[in-house]
């Protein structure tokens, strides 16, 4: 297959630590040919780390230069701005998330995906795990029957001083790390077009205006409940995932997942009976049955590596990977730009719900 060749812009924690990392792992499908760093040390850093070209400013690149794709990994309120203008001058895109402040944003962008034909993709990693790619695999299997309600919890207790503290640039812990959530939740609930969102925000451990803490519930008709976390004020953590069935549930997180359930054919049918429940004494009884719960366990191999390295990197080199045949080949990506829009549209709403706690 062929090589693409590929400019990053940025070379801070996304740029540097998660794309160019990851790039540098797929040698016979990328090549990183330069980069875009507007700071004067990092672009010391880039030249060093590195030995690529490096550029000030993106408009000094030419789409004539056989450039295939090109990384946007700027600042979260550059992203948008910055992606339409490269889909404009002739580049095919890779956007880091959030793909833009709010849907009505997203929605330029889109336009600009329409007017240019250029190829645009939003760097949604996380929908490539191997844990959730397991837990949709169970899910669609039925062993846990109609699933009633899912928590996805992405808890851990942090201070937080950074530029992605200010919610003016696009920031927050719904913008942060949120649209990766969002969008594992959404996809359980099968992208439906009305969603329900209810939402609570507060600011724990930020030192700028920005929320890291947001609870959401999400609602859709024939669509399993979503209880959402993402906290910055709890050292306690349970579960990342926790499924509810109608024949039984899952528990569990990246690396690993444990689940049990009851088989109907060996399971007596369920019969309403509104007579009060009594013994052959005649005294009285609670409903109380023992089902017999089978239970099932998946961990992943993760060799020598611990949990976090190996689901952080395995995700991302499933995305590109994925990206790659694609491009290829010309088929639809997986992460579609109206499951995205869908996303943009959920986080909107809870912002709308929690202004007060921005001022």
């Amino acid at each position: 297959m062929g090589k693409l060749n590929v400019v990053v812009i940025g070379y801070g924690r996304s740029g540097r630590d998660i794309h160019t990392r990851l790039l540098k792992m797929l040698p016979d499908l990328f090549e990183i040919s330069a980069y875009v760093e507007a700071d004067a040390e990092r672009r010391e850093m880039i030249s060093r780390e590195t030995g690529k070209p490096v550029y000030e400013d993106y408009t000094a690149l030419s789409a004539a230069a056989g450039i295939d794709l090109v990384v946007n990994a700027s600042f979260s309120q550059d992203h948008a701005r910055i992606s339409k203008d490269l889909m404009k001058r002739g580049f095919n895109v890779v956007s880091e998330k959030p793909a833009a402040r709010d849907a009505e944003e997203f929605q330029t962008v889109l336009d600009a995906v329409r007017e240019t034909g250029k190829r645009y993709y939003v760097f949604q990693q996380y929908r490539f795990a191997p844990g959730f790619a397991k837990l949709r695999e169970i899910i669609a299997g039925g062993l846990l029957g109609r699933i009633v309600a899912i928590n996805i919890q992405a808890d851990n207790f942090a201070r937080r001083w950074d530029w992605q503290t200010v919610h003016e640039n696009t920031a927050g812990v719904l913008l942060n790390n949120g649209p990766h959530y969002v969008d594992w939740a959404l996809a359980l609930m099968g992208f439906p077009e009305n969603v329900e969102v209810f939402a609570v925000m507060d600011r724990a451990n930020y030192a700028g205006n920005g929320e890291d803490y947001a609870k959401l519930i999400l609602r859709a008709p024939g669509a399993p409940a979503v209880d959402l976390e993402l906290s910055a004020c709890n050292a306690y953590p349970g579960d990342l995932f926790l499924v509810q069935g109608t024949r039984g549930t899952l528990k569990g997180n990246e690396s690993s997942l444990t689940w049990k359930y009851f088989k109907p054919a060996e399971t007596p049918a369920l019969k309403l009976d509104t007579r009060p429940l009594r013994n052959e004494k005649g005294e009285p009884l609670y409903c109380r049955e023992k089902l017999d719960f089978y239970e099932e366990t998946w961990n992943a191999d993760i060799g020598d590596r611990n949990p976090h390295e190996y689901d952080f990197t395995e995700k991302g080199l499933a995305y590109y990977r994925s990206l790659h045949a694609g491009f290829l080949s010309g088929d639809d990506f997986a992460v579609k730009h109206a499951e995205v829009m869908l996303q943009m549209k959920v986080m909107g709403a809870a912002h709308a719900q929690n202004k007060a706690v921005f001022t």
